[in-house]
């Protein structure tokens, strides 16, 4: 059995890698941000990276892309302990790697013709979705921050995944897109 190196599956693989690594190397600076800030209990900056990558790769290389990409951010977060939460990073991120996956699966099958607005913004409204439980799971069930706490940091959470995180993946898709360096 040989690897086909021209394969677009494999050129699509190693580009969401890549980008997994740029997403990675970001979040050691931007989680150790927010740990400067907050303790590493509000994750304002590595969550925009965060989110604006899983776009990007799930609009460029579709469910597994995004999966390949978030997850490799998450392990590179967990080896440099960026935040005192990257462990749960890889579980996390891989449910919205799912979600938005799915959601480029299903634009691919059905309606391949999508503008790129349509898609982000609909990928970005899943990822909101997914904040409600995901974010509870965060801050009240591994943080042990009182309830109110959550209710308060839930809009903000989700303002930053429907505004700067969808802003700057289409900003970013458009640019790889035209630069040719994406296959």
């Amino acid at each position: 059995m040989s690897i086909d190196l021209k394969s677009q599956n494999l050129k699509k693989a190693m580009a969401a890698l890549m980008i997994g690594v740029v997403a990675g190397v970001i979040a050691i600076f931007a989680e150790r941000a927010d740990t400067l800030f907050t303790g590493g209990n509000f994750n304002t900056l590595g969550y925009i990276n965060t989110y604006t990558w899983i776009l990007v790769s799930a609009v460029l290389f579709g469910f597994i892309g995004a999966i390949i990409t978030t997850e490799i951010q998450a392990l590179i977060g967990l080896i440099t302990a960026s935040s005192p939460l990257s462990p749960l990073w890889p579980i996390i991120n891989l449910l919205f790697a799912l979600g938005v996956g799915a959601a480029a699966f299903a634009f691919t099958r059905f309606r391949p013709q999508a503008k790129l607005s349509t898609k982000l913004l609909t990928m970005s409204t899943i990822c909101a979705i997914l904040d409600i439980p995901l974010v509870y799971v965060v801050m009240v069930m591994a943080l042990g921050l009182p309830y109110i706490v959550y209710l308060g940091a839930l809009p903000i959470y989700i303002v930053l995944q429907l505004i700067p995180s969808t802003i700057l993946a289409y900003l970013l898709v458009r640019t790889l897109k035209r630069s040719k360096v994406i296959p």
